[in-house]
């Protein structure tokens, strides 16, 4: 055992990749639904970083920095690239693992497959020595994504992913380099914690930075970056953004939650919209009852009168089916559909939603009923003077 007296130790700051988001020196863990924009968020990072800027102002400067990008789900030609340049990255600062190397270039050997080995670490460590020779160091290594790499797919063996973020951890500590990774929930942490959770608990547990990216549903097309855990400093502010052109476009304020926060308001407001939506559903009925008591309606007059006393073509159509209500067509060719409730008209609510019935009723018009009945009394006079 070796003791140093704490004294000894050299305090040093804590640095910063992006302000309040991703920390020098450790890993950083981003998450969310597939096609959310995590991918697009690292391409932004990694501009960001090799423009020489901390954070989404332009008064947060840095000093550039070389990244060191594993992609394993994007085409690094039609896709890596194209992302990076709309982005406007520093093409020339990104380094990407891909599966081909050269035995005789004297370059680690760095391939594009999972990193549980202490070849692929060392490899790693190697290969920031090297970048650090050129005067341009490495200092950030993103991976996308966790579930393929680091195999963190549903916590099928956690002992082998911590022990392979141990190590990655360890080699930031030492390198100073920070590490982003992206992951997608798996539905069983999913179900748990909500879309804010990662793949494996292992990495959250782990990260010292991490953050959520979910789609606002509120706003199509509006995504939001939310924090979930910060260790490092006080908990920074989310922000919402949009993609255009294959880059994200950040929004102008701030978000004051956390994921936790915001997802506990989403399922607070869903409630109430559920309790509005039943009322709703309860009111329209009733109409529908009183409506179509006794004899059938036009569709398009049912539309009508339904919107006159506002209830949205969509919940009509909830209402006729929890009533089980019947669509019919005149049985005549220039017939027009209405809408029937099934006999008897006390018959119970249906607490399901079948299908609708289509059925071809015969419904008379007055004109026909009329003919009918002079037809009738016509029968009966003649009836009379026989006898």
């Amino acid at each position: 055992m070796n003791l140093e007296k704490l004294s000894d130790i050299p305090v040093k700051p804590q640095g910063w990749i992006w302000n309040g988001v991703i920390p020098e020196g450790h890993v950083t863990l981003v998450t969310g639904e597939p096609g959310v924009g995590k991918s697009l968020f690292a391409m932004d990072a990694i501009a960001r970083l090799t423009q020489g800027a901390r954070g989404l102002t332009i008064a947060e400067k840095g000093e550039p920095g070389q990244v060191i990008l594993f992609s394993g789900e994007d085409g690094i030609a039609s896709v890596v690239r194209n992302r990076l340049e709309a982005a406007g990255a520093a093409i020339p600062l990104v380094n990407i693992v891909v599966n081909d190397t050269n035995a005789t270039s004297g370059k680690p050997d760095l391939r594009r497959r999972e990193l549980v080995d202490d070849a692929q670490i060392e490899s790693l460590e190697l290969y920031l020595a090297l970048l650090r020779e050129t005067g341009e160091p490495c200092r950030m290594i993103v991976i996308d994504s966790a579930n393929g790499f680091l195999d963190a797919t549903n916590g099928r063996d956690d002992g082998k992913l911590r022990a392979t973020m141990a190590k990655l951890t360890d080699l930031a500590n030492r390198s100073g380099v920070a590490i982003l990774l992206l992951a997608t929930p798996s539905k069983v942490e999913k179900g748990k914690r909500g879309s804010w959770s990662p793949s494996s608990p292992v990495l959250s547990e782990v990260a010292r930075s991490v953050w959520t990216i979910i789609h606002d549903p509120n706003q199509p097309g509006r995504r939001i970056l939310l924090p979930v855990k910060t260790n490092l400093c006080e908990t920074p502010p989310g922000i919402g953004f949009t993609i255009e052109n294959q880059r994200i476009c950040w929004e102008n304020e701030w978000v004051r939650q956390t994921a936790e926060q915001y997802m506990a308001e989403a399922t607070e407001t869903e409630q109430l919209q559920h309790v509005a939506a039943k009322s709703e559903l309860s009111r329209v009925t009733e109409w529908l009852k009183k409506r179509l008591n006794g004899a059938p309606v036009y569709t398009n007059v049912l539309k009508a009168d339904a919107a006159g006393h506002d209830i949205s073509e969509k919940t009509l159509m909830r209402g006729l089916i929890l009533l089980g209500g019947i669509k019919g067509k005149e049985k005549k060719p220039d017939g027009r559909w209405f809408w029937r409730l099934p006999d008897p008209l006390t018959a119970p609510v249906m607490s399901g939603s079948p299908a609708l019935q289509t059925r071809t009723l015969e419904v008379k018009t007055m004109a026909e009923i009329c003919a009918e009945f002079d037809k009738a009394k016509a029968l009966k006079h003649s009836a009379k003077q026989g006898t």
